[in-house]
């Protein structure tokens, strides 16, 4: 019997071709709810479109037991809701499809129109919705109260954060796959590696955690958020410590399993990062010249820029005087100006003039009339409070995940 699922589903995964009785054949039993090669035939699909995968029948084959096990734990979450009086109304349901749809540019209740399009089943797509929105459910209201970071807590981190006050920090998107007795490590691996080659070629790495993560951060897109060194598995660490900003790391095996790792940026500890400050620029651009070039007559403008105007308005006047490219710039953070400029305009007062600075389209003068730091309004004390709870909180979910799995009478016919 378990032969011929498994022929069955190859058939269905690579051919798309059945009809009647097979397609609710079962591919596997969840103490009592049984999980449909229909139901597994939907949520592969799903999986391929929103991740960006390229859509083979080989990929779908590859991906059924990876997304055969995600089934089965959306049951074990379900069931365990359900044990605690848990539900979900379909007014709650109605408010995270629309959400959904705004993520995905669809207009307003043309959900159900998009699923047809593309050849989905609406009870599918709402079912895994459902089991997430369930899932969320237990964690905020069973496993939230039990998360108590106290005070000694925060003031230890915090310390912490002031001893490695300039060293790397990392902002982290992870895809974690953990080990366990249905999940052998051989398997993790050669899920995570394919999931990288569809990575690497265009795939959607957010969409791919949402998806694929055991991580309770998984339906974040996997975003770990920022993260030094010291708060991470040593392999990740290692890892993040030789990638720039932009990759993906090749699967990762740690004592919890296997991890896909993406840095999309770094900066230093409790330091704060220029590129993130706002300014209100106004410019003078005398367009060709370089500091070798320069006449005595251009150099007579740029000193009575820098000696005679001040304050923005009088910029302003003098930079509609010059024309061609001066004016206002308006608000602009400092990681859309060229590298050059971005210590400078940090420091220089308000409404004083810059010193010529140069690029290949000529000499700029500067001047900044408003300037908002973001690193100014930081609380470092709720930031580590909120980090800790949430880790902490991924850790509750994933326990209790582990515990209804080895309870459960799971019966794969795969």
């Amino acid at each position: 019997m378990r032969k011929f699922f498994s022929v069955l589903l190859g058939v269905f995964l690579l051919a798309q071709l059945a009809v009647g009785k097979e397609l609710v054949g079962i591919v596997a039993v969840v103490n009592d709810s049984a999980i449909s090669v229909l139901d597994l035939m939907a949520r592969t699909k799903m999986v391929v479109l929103s991740s960006g995968l390229d859509d083979t029948p080989e990929l779908r084959a590859q991906l059924a037991k990876p997304v055969l096990e995600n089934l089965i734990e959306e049951k074990l979450q379900a069931q365990e809701a359900e044990r605690r009086g848990i539900s979900v109304s379909d007014r709650e349901l109605a408010a995270a499809l629309t959400i959904v749809e705004r993520q995905n540019g669809i207009r307003e209740g043309q959900l159900n129109s998009w699923l047809a399009d593309i050849g989905l089943p609406a009870v599918f797509f709402e079912d895994q919705i459902r089991a997430q929105l369930l899932w969320a459910k237990v964690v905020s209201t069973n496993l939230r109260p039990l998360v108590d970071v106290s005070e000694e807590e925060v003031e230890h981190e915090l310390a912490r954060l002031e001893a490695n006050r300039g060293l790397p920090e990392y902002l982290v998107s992870q895809i974690d796959f953990y080990a366990g007795p249905s999940k052998p490590l051989d398997d993790l691996m050669e899920v995570a590696g394919k999931l990288l080659v569809e990575i690497n070629a265009g795939a959607n790495f957010g969409s791919i955690a949402e998806q694929f993560s055991d991580n309770a951060l998984g339906n974040l897109g996997g975003d770990m958020g920022w993260v030094s060194p010291t708060q991470l598995l040593p392999e990740l660490s290692d890892a993040l410590s030789k990638m720039r900003p932009g990759e993906v790391s090749a699967p990762i095996v740690s004592a919890v399993g296997v991890h896909l790792v993406r840095l999309r940026d770094q900066r230093r500890v409790m330091e704060p990062d220029i590129r993130e400050i706002r300014v209100d620029l106004v410019q003078i651009v005398l367009p060709g010249i370089t500091g070798e070039s320069m006449t005595f007559e251009e150099k007579g403008v740029l000193e009575q820029i820098s000696d005679t105007v001040r304050g923005c308005a009088a910029m302003e006047a003098m930079a509609k005087k010059l024309g061609g490219g001066s004016g206002s710039v308006g608000w602009i953070l400092l990681k859309d100006l060229p590298e050059q400029f971005r210590l400078i305009l940090s420091q220089l007062d308000i409404g004083q003039p810059s010193q010529p600075l140069f690029t290949g389209s000529g000499a700029h003068v500067m001047m900044v009339c408003e300037r908002e730091n973001p690193a100014e309004d930081i609380n470092y004390e709720q930031l580590v409070r909120d980090r800790l709870e949430r880790s902490r909180l991924d850790t509750l979910a994933r326990r209790l995940l582990r515990d209804l799995r080895r309870s459960a009478l799971v019966d794969v016919r795969l």
